[in-house]
């Protein structure tokens, strides 16, 4: 399969994760990884701690919803282009800086192979990979001009005045995988979806408020080909996710688009 490439493509983030087995024990690995991250160009640290609401069927109602604190750590780069975040049961690799898979494999693989090192045994369950577009529309553009016109939900009607739109189509793509396409064109200040903030990166452009654009977030998932945490089958499995992304991503842009990313 020939390669698709741009040499200035709308991404703003790019998010790689790899999701394994619970550790319950994570918080112990926390202070060598750090050093580790910190000795290869990762000193940004930081810890933070997330809420996840649980419902008990069993329970009473009223007294059935609780919620659990799980801590989350993340580490980046000198200038923050490349970041990682960990929880008990996973890490995402971030790059704001992203051109190609070829340019990021070097890094993803120096990062697996400093966890592969640091947590014994890992056991794969699933693997992700994330495409974050940001496409600005001049007054004097329609959305349509860069993306096809089934992503932009309901068009005009009458004299009601359209504030945007947020779609979502979903595809079974080949071994079981699930590709998501969601686009959203909501005008002015439009933010990154919310499952990734507080995101401790910098992005190559700011999401300013005076101007209006379109987020267009591919995802793909697929359960992972091996049980054995391995750097180099994990960046195989991103790469053949990369594969379906990409010629998803040629179908939904419009020629216009991709004559002026080139």
């Amino acid at each position: 399969m020939s390669e698709f490439s741009l040499t200035n493509p709308p991404l703003i983030c790019v998010a790689a994760r790899v999701q394994f087995m619970p550790v319950e024990s994570m918080a112990s690995y926390i202070p060598a990884l750090q050093e580790a991250f910190r000795l290869k160009g990762y000193p940004h640290y930081q810890e933070l701690r997330t809420k996840t609401w649980r419902i008990d069927q069993k329970s009473e109602v009223g007294k059935n919803v609780s919620y659990e604190e799980i801590p989350r750590w993340s580490f980046a780069n000198i200038d923050k282009t490349v970041a990682i975040r960990m929880d008990r049961e996973s890490v995402t690799l971030f790059f704001a800086d992203y051109h190609h898979f070829a340019v990021a494999r070097p890094f993803y693989l120096e990062i697996l192979e400093i966890i592969e090192k640091a947590i014994p045994a890992l056991s794969l369950v699933q693997l992700q990979l994330r495409y974050i577009n940001h496409i600005p529309v001049k007054e004097e553009e329609d959305p349509s001009d860069w993306v096809i016109s089934s992503l932009l939900g309901v068009h005009v009607i009458g004299d009601l005045i359209r504030q945007g739109s947020v779609s979502e189509t979903g595809f079974v793509t080949t071994e079981g995988g699930s590709l998501v396409v969601r686009c959203a064109s909501l005008g002015k200040g439009l933010t990154l979806p919310p499952d990734l903030l507080p995101l401790d990166i910098k992005l190559k452009c700011g999401l300013r408020t005076d101007y209006s654009f379109l987020l267009l977030d591919n995802v793909h998932t697929r359960k992972a080909k091996t049980l054995a945490f391995s750097p180099e089958s994990c960046l195989q499995e991103l790469s053949d996710l990369r594969q379906c992304i990409s010629i998803v991503f040629q179908e939904i842009v419009t020629e216009k688009a991709k004559q002026s990313w080139q």
